[in-house]
C-alpha cells in the first residue's frame, strides 16, 4: 500500500507531536523528581528561624521557610541588587532603594513584593514617623560580615555574599 505525500506529511507531523509530548512528559518527570529531592532537603531544614534577641527586628514565621521560592526570588539581578543594598543592615524605603539603584520606584516596589513573598525581606516601621511610611530590611538575625568585613546574608539554606 502506497501512501500519498499528504498522508506521509500527516504521519510525520503526528510523530513530531508525539516526540514533543514525550519530551514534555520527560521534563515533567525530572521536575517532579527535583521537587521531591528539594522537598526532602527542606524537610531537614528547620521551618522556624533561629532564636532572635528582643533587640533585633522581628522575623515573620514564614521567613525563608520555602527554599525554592527564596532561591527563585534572589535569582533576579534587580532583586539581588536590592538585597545587596539591604545587606548593610539599614532599612530603606522604596524611594530610597529606587534612588540608590537608579530604577523606577514601581519596578523596585514590584521586586520588593517578590522578596517579601519569598521571605527574604521584612517590612519594618520607620521610627518617629506615623504608620503610613514603611521600610524594608533583612532581619538582623540573618545579617553578618565575612572575614574581610564584607556583608553577607545567611538565610540558613544559603549564604549570600556581596562584592
Amino acid at each position: 500500500m502506497r501512501f500519498g505525500r499528504e498522508m506521509a506529511e500527516a504521519v510525520f507531523l503526528q510523530l513530531a507531536i508525539l516526540r514533543q509530548m514525550q519530551a514534555v512528559a520527560f521534563l515533567y518527570c525530572i521536575v517532579g523528581r527535583l521537587r521531591l529531592i528539594i522537598g526532602s532537603m527542606s524537610d531537614n531544614v528547620p521551618q522556624t528561624p533561629p532564636a532572635v534577641s528582643a533587640t533585633s527586628q522581628s522575623i515573620p514565621p514564614q521567613f525563608a521557610s520555602n527554599p525554592v521560592k527564596l532561591l527563585a526570588a534572589i535569582a533576579d539581578p534587580v532583586r539581588w541588587a536590592v538585597l545587596r543594598e539591604l545587606a548593610g543592615g539599614e532599612s530603606l524605603s522604596v524611594l530610597e532603594l529606587a534612588g540608590r539603584l537608579r530604577k523606577n520606584s514601581n519596578l523596585v516596589s514590584k521586586h520588593l513584593r517578590w522578596l517579601r513573598e519569598a521571605g527574604a525581606v521584612a517590612v519594618v516601621a520607620v521610627p518617629g514617623v506615623d504608620g503610613r511610611k514603611s521600610s524594608h530590611a533583612v532581619p538582623a538575625a540573618f545579617l553578618r560580615k565575612d572575614a574581610n568585613g564584607k556583608p553577607e546574608i545567611d538565610y540558613g539554606v544559603c549564604v549570600l555574599r556581596f562584592p
